[in-house]
């Protein structure tokens, strides 16, 4: 059991580095079975999910515990009951946290604010039974009595905890679903560089040529969000080099030697 499931891993990181690196490599995935097409997009997603993972932890992680450390010593008294905060001293209150990016913390149980959109943005809105995450436009509202802490002490173990599984999970099944999107979305590509040929491929194999040429743009990606660049501006680029190699290998599979 153990020598098959190395012989299988071997097997992944052998076909990657070919999909980076040979377009001859194409030729022997266009007659593979879907099913083992969709097994290498699984361990290429467990990757991707692992890797990323473990990228932000190391990014943001710091940032978070130095966050949790100021908040220790400037939030006011916190305490949740039967799923309403408790603030002590008078409110709202206001505090901005002075890192790289501030973030304003608003805490009111008054009734004052009733949402966070007129709040600056990034800010964090705690009301008596509810708190919004206002970030880049975007606001995400949680009630307390469905959060499992009641202090703010609990919030850095509970973070530990749920952290590894929770983003791992979710990137996993976002990673996933968006692969097979945007490898759909190449077999278009793949017609348009067969058709001067005058060959159509089954829709399977264009599928097997499109999912593999996403590999290259998958490592690009990863080299970004390791070096902590903004992995947006570069999500045309990626894109784009999955089309290049999905058009090239292609036509590398549809030539005639």
């Amino acid at each position: 059991m153990r020598s098959f499931v190395l012989t299988h891993v071997l097997d992944f990181y052998h076909q990657a580095y070919s999909a980076v690196t040979d377009f001859f490599f194409y030729r022997t995935v266009l007659e593979q079975p879907i099913r083992r097409t969709g097994l290498y997009l699984v361990v290429l997603t467990v990757h991707v999910a692992a890797l990323f993972t473990f990228i932000a932890a190391w990014h943001y992680g710091p940032i978070f515990l130095d966050v949790v450390h100021w908040a220790q010593q400037n939030f006011p008294p916190l305490e949740i009951q039967e799923g309403r905060l408790r603030v002590g001293g008078e409110h709202p209150i206001t505090k901005r946290y002075p890192g790289k990016e501030s973030i304003t913390f608003v805490f009111d149980t008054t009734g004052t604010y009733t949402d966070s959109h007129h709040l600056e943005d990034p800010t964090i809105l705690l009301t008596e039974e509810k708190v919004y995450f206002h970030y880049l436009g975007q606001t995400q509202t949680y009630l307390w009595r469905n959060l499992p802490f009641q202090r703010l002490e609990q919030v850095t173990q509970l973070v530990k905890w749920v952290y590894f599984p929770f983003a791992f999970s979710s990137i996993f099944v976002y990673a996933l679903c968006i692969k097979v999107l945007f490898a759909t979305l190449l077999v278009g590509i793949g017609i348009l560089a067969s058709a001067p040929f005058g060959i159509r491929l089954d829709f399977p194999q264009y599928f097997n040529i499109a999912l593999y040429s996403l590999t290259p743009a998958i490592t690009i990606g990863l080299a970004v969000a390791f070096v902590g660049l903004g992995a947006g501006y570069f999500t045309f680029f990626c894109v784009g080099t999955a089309g290049i190699y999905s058009y090239l290998a292609t036509r590398n599979c549809v030539a005639v030697d």
